[in-house]
């Protein structure tokens, strides 16, 4: 509040000065103008320092903007002052007063989030470069270095200056209100406060003082509006930064910023439209350049998509890798075994029984106690690559059931071509001579119970797997290192190759 009431003081002190001092009005008028500039850069280096680490670099080019208005300035008292001329409307400080927007509209059009920003700014850094040069083209279009040729052509410059100052403070204003972080909305505050007073001050001045009979710096008291800008900036700048105190729909914030690349493309076009009566052939490249440019950055924007898309869905793969595999033998887990049961259960048109081998290592504890407990870790996975390098069916699914136990889900195989497999395993894994002196067979073996159902809506999953657990339950009672069936479960002759 205190920054506002000194704002007020400084415009009351200004437009005091001109009635009381009419004589030195202009030499007061700039005098307020370059100090109000001067304030308001130092104002954004200020908030530059204040944005954090890192800090936000889009307040140079606010700063920019700010310098080049003041080159405007400068060269119009230059005219007044240095080479005598009184035109209100001459062409190079008219430039200035076009181009200063450029720097801060590329921060407006700059969309917040581009994994390839080098490429966005260097179409946004060609679109600006046009858009300069369409600028000096419209402006010197109408005004010549001294200045207006007649009441019109002043007309038509006060026009242009319109149709700038209120695109850039509508996209100003939009950035501002759609803002989802604190360094943004910082930014875009002091950007929205300063283009939106100057939208609304400079269409007053332009037409009702500049125009309006009072041509001059210092005629009118008038003259103190255009120090409200720059101080709109410094009280938006050196203020704190501003809390929220609501939050805008996600979606506007996305649509904003989405859209925002169009704002540059659509002032590139707007001044291309304006110059091909006299420049056609200028006008009608900024055009295509204004077309081709948005194309590009909504290519590179949906190029970014698809890259997010396919990282996420990757992510999502690696994360259902983690869930559905055993971290220490690298074979599917209980989770993974058990979605595989109820999808092989519930297959359509399943007509063939469905086997499940349950596989125990012999007198693992006593193997743990002799080696240790990493030497066990060593021993399942070991024993997981045995059983994988045997070799399965395709569609087959070999898991770790828990412990030192494992299974294998074998769709479509009648329990005589399972206990063949099982006996496979059996054979094989005793084969490889692990050295297990604790073990009455000294060498590593397993022991595979075996089961097959036929699904039915009135069983499950849950019933094969406690069939299969009761037949290793059999066999490791048995004496171990053998395979056993369930004994509800008939054994055919019919042999699977394997």
């Amino acid at each position: 509040m205190k920054l506002v009431i000194a704002a007020a003081i400084v415009l009351a002190v200004h437009a005091a000065a001109l009635v009381l001092a009419p004589v030195g009005g202009m030499a007061i008028s700039y005098g307020f103008y370059f100090a109000a500039a001067v304030l308001a850069m130092a104002s954004t280096v200020l908030a530059w320092y204040r944005s954090g680490t890192p800090r936000d670099n889009r307040w140079w080019l606010l700063l920019a903007s700010l310098a080049l208005w003041t080159v405007g300035m400068s060269l119009s008292a230059r005219q007044n002052y240095v080479m005598d001329n009184s035109n209100p409307a001459p062409g190079d400080s008219m430039f200035f007063y076009i181009l200063y927007v450029l720097p801060v509209l590329v921060a407006v059009s700059s969309a917040p989030v581009a994994a390839r920003k080098r490429w966005a700014l260097a179409i946004d850094l060609v679109l600006a470069s046009l858009l300069g040069v369409l600028f000096y083209v419209r402006t010197f279009s109408i005004v010549s270095i001294e200045g207006a040729m007649g009441p019109q052509q002043a007309i038509d410059v006060a026009h242009m200056l319109d149709f700038e100052n209120i695109c850039l403070a509508v996209a100003a204003l939009l950035r501002f209100i759609a803002t989802d972080r604190a360094d943004d909305h910082y930014y875009f505050r002091a950007v929205a406060w300063f283009f939106v007073s100057y939208a609304f001050t400079g269409y007053f001045y332009n037409h009702y003082v500049a125009l309006g009979g009072h041509p001059d710096f210092g005629d009118s008291p008038w003259d103190m509006l255009l120090d409200v800008p720059f101080l709109a900036v410094v009280v938006a700048a050196v203020a704190r930064k501003p809390q929220r105190h609501w939050m805008p729909p996600v979606y506007l914030v996305r649509f904003v910023q989405s859209a925002s690349p169009t704002f540059l493309a659509m002032s590139v076009l707007g001044f291309g439209l304006m110059v091909i009566p006299n420049y056609p052939s200028l006008g009608i490249a900024g055009a295509i350049a204004a077309v081709v440019g948005i194309g590009l950055r909504g290519t590179l924007a949906q190029v970014d998509l698809v890259e997010e898309e396919f990282r996420l869905s990757r992510s999502r793969d690696e994360l259902e890798g983690l869930v559905f595999v055993d971290s220490l033998t690298s074979l599917p887990n209980r989770r993974a075994l058990d979605e595989r049961l109820l999808r092989e259960w519930h297959r359509p048109g399943q007509r063939e029984p469905i086997s499940l081998l349950m596989i125990d290592v012999d007198y693992f504890k006593e193997y743990n106690d002799r080696y240790g407990h990493l030497a066990g870790d060593d021993c399942l996975r070991a024993l997981a690559s045995t059983m994988v390098a045997r070799g399965l069916r395709a569609g087959d699914f070999l898991a770790r059931f828990g412990g030192e136990e494992f299974a294998v889900v074998a769709p479509g195989t009648r329990l005589a071509d399972a206990l063949v497999l099982a006996e496979d395993l059996r054979a094989h894994v005793e084969a490889q001579a692990i050295s297990h002196p604790r073990s009455p067979f000294g060498v590593l073996t397993i022991t595979i119970g075996v089961a097959a159902i036929q699904p039915d809506a009135a069983s499950g999953p849950l019933e094969l797997l406690n069939a299969a657990d009761h037949a290793l339950y059999r066999a490791k009672h048995g004496g171990r290192n053998r395979i056993g069936g369930h004994a509800d479960q008939r054994a055919e002759n019919t042999i699977r190759a394997v």
